[in-house]
């Protein structure tokens, strides 16, 4: 089906993507549905992106040419995010990641003419923009493992194709294997790091091909390691594990279909072979429908797709599809696969080796328990947040070019069938919030499927209407949920305590040195001693004059100055603190060399001659053998001792004085007596 394009950017009920198969595909943070690209006939490859609102049920053409087949790319500068960028049209299992910003991601994928890029690109959502982020313009790939374990700029997986829908984990993009050319395939284990844009070979051998290392199952070993695969399919369980999925293996021997189950535990980087057979093309094993059991397997596959469930009480996946071998039949099972207990759960679709499985739309829309989707491999999945199963597109039918679909199926789980909580679970967290400010409210939605209560009870209320608990007081609260489904598969109630705290106001402070200061050395150096404090404004005399933790402020002329402190902390609480300083004038002293008490009425005593804030404390005059014969702090000598004139010649004095800083400073020297 050609599909329906509509207004580039508008979304519309009649809108729809073409046929596709083998296209890249994601879920947006906010929950809607993205492809990109794919085969609508083989060798036949777009790169359109699409976007689909579960909730509107509507397509929107986001970006990339309308219909047009293996149209090369607008590639821009690499780094620079653009309008006008796209990449080139890629299919046959392009990889794609959401990262934990809300990025869609891109690498690699082949072309009809020509296999395999290494180009690896970023979609920013809001603006609408493709961003050439790493390897090559064009179909030029260079493999370079670099030292296992090291980023580095030069490092590059190559080009890949089929090993699609890689992992996430923190700020690293994670993927394993794939094929370079549809001929060779690989067991190696990439990661890339989002904030150096730089690749690392993670694990796994650099030889094409290989055949695995199976060990003993459930035993985790370094010897360990899956065999090479492409088309396989992928999970993460909530400690950041990898799970591998079925596969396409290639050996000395030809095509092999896979159907074992792996985990890698990123803690350890040791792989564990935890289900299904070490042998290629395995039948299905003891499978009864609606009856999970370790010993139940699928059957061998490879171009399955996969999604996580919405269980809250299980590690718990989806797998779907796929083709057998040499694409001689694809298949429309669906199963879960419980990584708790390693139970496989077949729950839809036919689950034997029959030769056709059966179909049947029914009305659009409409759920039925009639209704079935067509066998295919290749498509694109999801699973919302409802904890329902979605498939978009791919490819049946007896041949790889016999029917290419463009069809969009919901699956609502019947959790009666199977113990793996995928809707109506309890799951509490710890509010985002702890602290409260006061006067406000810190609100913690609940689950509309739950029954709270907590304690203690004061200081909270309850909002039935918005299903969200309200706090309003500090304390340790102990928050129970219960399901309100009595048939809920998960354990019945989760239990979380976290404490609200309050934040302390702060006290402003600050030490100022010195307090009086004589102009011209007026520099007061305020060290801010605040507590629970993150901002601050000084104020001199009422003026803001600085934000910065300690100031300095000059002042050289003489008066009182008042400088004022205001510290702010967390909810906008404030607390101020003022000291004042002195600038004051210089004082000036002046000692005469030579007096003459002659009786003349002219020069008769000696003494200081001061001008400004200068104090006299103690004055003293000694003899030439240091005989002390004259003390005051108010009056001068008269040249006398013990009432008798002393001879002509010369003295020496001791000065004491208080300075305009009231520091004590000591003067010395000598005087002259004349006659």
């Amino acid at each position: 089906m050609a599909g329906n394009y509509g207004v580039k950017g508008v979304a519309s009920s009649t809108n729809m993507p073409p046929n596709r198969y083998q296209c890249a595909y994601w879920i947006d943070q906010q929950g809607n549905f993205w492809v990109f690209g794919g085969d609508n006939i083989v060798g036949n490859i777009y790169n359109d992106l699409w976007k689909y609102d579960p909730l509107s049920n509507e397509w929107t053409w986001m970006n990339g040419p309308q219909g047009s087949a293996n149209s090369g790319g607008i590639y821009g500068v690499q780094g620079v995010p653009s309008i006008l960028n796209y990449p080139g049209a890629s299919g046959y299992g392009a990889n794609c990641w959401t990262d934990n910003a809300g990025d869609l991601w891109l690498f690699a994928g082949g072309t009809g003419s020509a296999l395999a890029y290494d180009d690896l690109w970023r979609y920013h959502i809001p603006t609408n923009e493709w961003t050439w982020m790493k390897g090559t313009a064009g179909i030029a790939p260079v493999l370079n493992y670099g030292p296992l374990g090291v980023y580095g700029p030069a490092y590059s997986p190559s080009a890949r194709v089929e090993c699609k829908a890689g992992w996430t984990v923190n700020d690293e993009l994670w993927f394993f294997g794939g094929s370079t050319d549809i001929i060779n395939s690989k067991a190696d284990l990439w990661s890339y790091d989002i904030s150096t844009n730089n690749w690392a070979w993670q694990g796994g051998t650099q030889q094409a091909n290989f055949i695995g290392s199976y060990g003993v199952k459930g035993v985790a070993s370094a010897a360990n390691l899956p065999p090479s695969r492409w088309g396989y399919s992928k999970w993460m369980d909530e400690d950041k594990n990898l799970y591998l999925f079925a596969g396409m293996n290639v050996s000395a021997t030809g095509y092999g279909h896979l159907n074992d189950v792996w985990k890698y535990d990123r803690a350890t980087k040791l792989w564990t072979w935890i289900s299904g057979s070490d042998q290629v093309n395995e039948g299905e094993v003891s499978t009864t429908y609606c009856d999970p059991q370790v010993a139940s397997v699928p059957l061998s596959r490879f171009e399955n797709q996969s999604a996580q469930t919405a269980s809250s009480c299980t590690n718990a996946f989806w797998a779907f599809g796929g083709w057998d071998i040499a694409f001689t039949k694809c298949h429309n099972d669906l199963w879960i696969f419980n990584a708790d207990n390693l139970e496989w759960t077949w729950v839809s679709g036919e689950a034997n080796n029959g030769s056709v499985p059966t179909s049947s739309y029914g009305v659009q829309g409409v759920a039925n328990p009639a209704n079935m989707i067509p066998p295919r491999g290749g498509s694109a999945s999801w699973s919302d947040a409802e904890g329902n199963f979605w498939v978009f597109g791919g490819v049946g039918g007896a041949s790889l070019n016999a029917l290419f679909y463009n069809d969009l199926w919901k699956f609502i789980p019947d959790t009666t069938c199977f113990n793996t909580g995928l809707i109506g679970s309890v799951k509490l967290s710890p509010p985002t919030q702890t602290e409260l400010c006061p006067g406000d409210t810190i609100q913690y939605p609940v689950s509309a499927n739950a029954i709270v209560s907590v304690s203690p009870s004061a200081n909270t209320s309850f909002d039935p209407i918005n299903n969200v608990l309200n706090f309003f007081g500090e304390g340790t609260y102990t928050v129970i949920g219960m399901s309100s489904n009595p048939n809920d598969p998960c354990l019945l109630n989760d239990t979380i305590t976290f404490t609200i705290t309050t934040p302390k106001a702060p006290q402003a402070s600050f030490e100022v040195n010195p307090k009086v200061a004589s102009v011209g050395q007026g520099n007061f150096n305020c060290i801010n001693l605040s507590t629970d404090a993150n901002a601050y404004e000084w104020y001199q005399d009422g003026v803001l004059i600085s934000n910065a933790t300690d100031i300095s402020p000059m002042i050289n002329e003489a008066g009182e100055y008042c400088i004022r402190l205001k510290a702010f902390g967390e909810c906008d609480l404030d607390d101020d603190t003022t000291q004042c300083v002195k600038v004051i004038e210089s004082g000036n002293l002046y000692m005469p060399n030579a007096f003459s008490p002659n009786g003349d009425g002219n020069n008769e005593t000696i003494f200081p001659i001061i001008k400004g804030n200068i104090e006299i404390k103690d004055f003293q005059i000694f003899n030439r053998w240091g005989e002390n014969i004259f003390r005051s702090n108010a009056q001068g000598w008269n040249g006398t001792h013990k009432n008798e004139a002393c001879e002509v010649g010369t003295y020496f004095y001791m000065l004491t004085v208080l300075d305009q800083l009231g520091e004590e400073v000591l003067y010395k020297g000598d005087i002259n007596l004349i006659r």
